[in-house]
């Protein structure tokens, strides 16, 4: 009982002080899709960026079953978040299908090379659901003007109070045949590098 307290508290809070954070960022969006669902693909160390700035939206995110998934789970449910758990290494299928019975109603956030990386490396299992569910896939890229860089895996990003944050959204990325991904993860990689290469503020 104690646990459930302390989590529901920690959840709440957390969920609290980055609906402020956001409140004090300065956002832009480009091309963001105006129909929906889709599934958005973006790294893993975009997590917190995604998260604020979708948060309240009608998004379904997978996060693992592991203690630090657990500590993800909460706020972001607490910020309207639909949270499946799972990862590659455990209970995927089962959170693959739930996601994929998901996918009529909400937009679905994945990240390639999560949870555990290696960073950059594009994992099969987003464009295996979008084949699954049908939906275009949408790369993400985010560009900040000051933010903190983690020294983990993922080399994990957070935005300091205050800052520009700039959301680049491709255009759809179809995947109808499992001879499509090699094609779609191309197209993946190319939009990211593509804008990571322009990531240049005044």
């Amino acid at each position: 009982m104690q646990d459930k307290w302390w989590f529901s508290s920690y959840s709440c809070l957390a969920a609290a002080l980055l609906k402020l954070l956001k409140k004090s960022l300065r956002i832009e969006a480009f091309n963001q899709p105006q129909t929906e669902p889709v599934v958005y693909a973006f790294w893993h160390r975009n997590l917190m960026y995604s998260a604020l700035l979708r948060a309240g939206d009608k998004i379904a995110v997978m996060a693992s079953v592991s203690k630090d998934g657990e500590l993800i789970s909460g706020p972001l449910e607490k910020l309207g978040y639909r949270v499946v758990r799972g990862s590659s290494s455990k209970r995927g299928s089962e959170a693959l299908k739930e996601l994929v019975d998901l996918a009529d109603s909400y937009s679905l956030g994945i990240t390639p090379d999560g949870p555990r990386g290696p960073l950059g490396k594009v994992h099969k299992g987003v464009f295996a659901l979008a084949l699954l569910t049908g939906l275009p896939l949408i790369a993400v890229h985010i560009d900040a003007q000051s933010e903190w860089v983690f020294n983990s895996w993922d080399r994990f990003r957070f935005p300091k109070p205050f800052t520009k944050v700039r959301a680049f959204y491709s255009d759809p990325i179809y995947v109808k045949t499992r001879e499509d991904i090699p094609l779609a993860i191309e197209q993946y990689r190319s939009f990211l590098e593509q804008k990571e290469k322009e990531n240049l503020w005044p």
